[in-house]
């Protein structure tokens, strides 16, 4: 109130991510200055198609000789599963047969086993739920449910909940906008509710040593010069898409990010919406290291689950633009494929689908990190490259504030020098007659 009571004009805050996501002009203000656009799985980079069509297959993990009764395998599993695992089993076999295979009937039975164990558990319990007379929240099927099949299934890969991104810096700033458009680009994190990326163990060796590429990128002048530790815009800031820096200076990849449906999310669209926003702080990420591999998006809402698949496509001298992928399932053409976790089948589909995204992240995806560091340190050294930041500072609504300041004193001094000044009146006092 005290700018106001100044003549100030009021401080107007910057949205957060999910108020943007819930509205679809904040969103489309969002998306079109970062260069977000959705397109078709069909368009996703060639160097890739193989390695997301792995992700995605989850064809054949179970014995078939499970669904017949006279079978070996089948009396085996008989002996430790009670009768309504086995029922489950025979549902998912009806509703899901791709699922099995021959090829699958030397598999680890006992893992295996652990594993149906596991998807059983969440999928009782999500029965229960549905068929109680209680009213159940979102984050009630996240507890009792979606954790029950998520965080098992991630064994290699770390899983960080709550875990608050950075926002990449939009195309251009807000200059000769309106307000709202600037309240909107000056949002500076989101919070996705899980972030699955590699152990830092896992990928030391690329900024413990002195010579390791993150030591050799950081000493760079070319490099120092892009930013400072005292406005946050250093290397070390820009080398992760955490909104916090980790202990030690060091990179961080994130592979995949989820997001579950709030109560402020009227529509599945509004998850779908924010989640876009964090991938593509993780891809913007990536792409400034030189690395070229999508990062994958998962919606959990109403007991459905979606998928998204997000990269970067830049030309030379213009800014990256980013482009998502909605998962259409085996048909390869159309909107959203989407998993019923309430059948038994597409329940087990996921649970193997989360295991997929949990090997890759440790292979293939970890493959092209090191390869598009290693590409960025060559041309940063070699090549005179100039390394571009990109992450969200500054704040884009001061520029509108000082010049609302201006304008303010402007107007002020013209109306004090234009207005004549006034006398004050004149105090009458009334006088005592003498007697």
């Amino acid at each position: 109130m005290q700018d106001v009571a100044q003549g100030n004009p009021p401080r107007r805050r910057a949205l957060p991510a999910s108020e943007i996501a819930r509205n679809v002009s904040n969103f489309e203000i969002w998306s079109t200055h970062q260069g977000c656009e959705q397109v078709s799985y069909s368009d996703l980079p060639k160097g890739v198609k193989a390695d997301i069509a792995e992700v995605f297959d989850v064809t054949g993990r179970l014995p078939k000789a499970w669904t017949r009764k006279k079978s070996k395998e089948y009396l085996s599993l008989s002996k430790i599963a009670s009768p309504t695992l086995l029922s489950f089993i025979s549902d998912c076999y009806a509703t899901s047969p791709s699922l099995f295979s021959a090829s699958a009937n030397n598999a680890d039975v006992a893992d295996l086993y652990a594993e149906i164990s596991i998807v059983y558990s969440a999928w009782k319990r999500m029965q229960r739920m549905r068929s109680s007379s209680e009213k159940w929240s979102e984050a009630d099927y996240v507890a009792n449910v979606y954790n029950l099949i998520r965080s098992p299934a991630l064994r290699q890969s770390s899983q960080r909940v709550h875990c608050i991104l950075s926002l990449p810096q939009p195309r251009m700033r807000p200059k000769g906008f309106g307000t709202p458009t600037a309240r909107v680009l000056n949002a500076r994190t989101v919070v996705p509710d899980c972030v699955v990326s590699i152990p830092v163990a896992a990928v030391r060796d690329l900024s413990a040593s002195a010579n390791s590429p993150f030591k050799v990128l950081r000493n760079i002048k070319s490099v120092t010069t892009t930013g400072s530790a005292a406005k946050g815009t250093s290397f070390r800031y820009q080398s992760t898409p955490r909104a916090q820096l980790p202990d030690s200076p060091a990179f961080e990849f994130v592979s995949s990010i989820w997001e579950d449906k709030k109560p402020v999310h009227s529509m599945l669209e509004d998850a779908y919406r924010q989640n876009r926003m964090a991938t593509a702080a993780a891809v913007r990420h990536l792409h400034s290291l030189h690395i070229e591999t999508p990062v994958l998006g998962l919606i959990w809402a109403d007991g459905k689950v979606r998928a998204h698949i997000d990269w970067c496509k830049s030309e030379a001298g213009k800014h990256p633009i980013i482009l998502s992928a909605p998962y259409p399932g085996t048909r390869g053409h159309g909107t959203f494929h989407e998993w019923q976790l309430e059948r038994p089948g597409e329940m087990l589909q996921v649970f193997f689908l989360v295991k997929n995204i949990d090997r890759w992240t440790m292979g293939p995806f970890q493959d092209r990190v090191r390869s598009g560091i290693n590409d960025l340190v060559d041309a940063v050294v070699n090549e005179d490259q100039i390394y571009e930041p990109w992450k969200r500072v500054g704040d884009l609504m001061a520029p509108l504030a000082a010049k609302s300041r201006k304008e303010n004193v402007n107007i002020s001094t013209t109306t004090d020098q234009s207005s004549p000044p006034q006398r004050p009146p004149k105090v009458t006092r009334a006088r005592r007659r003498r007697s």
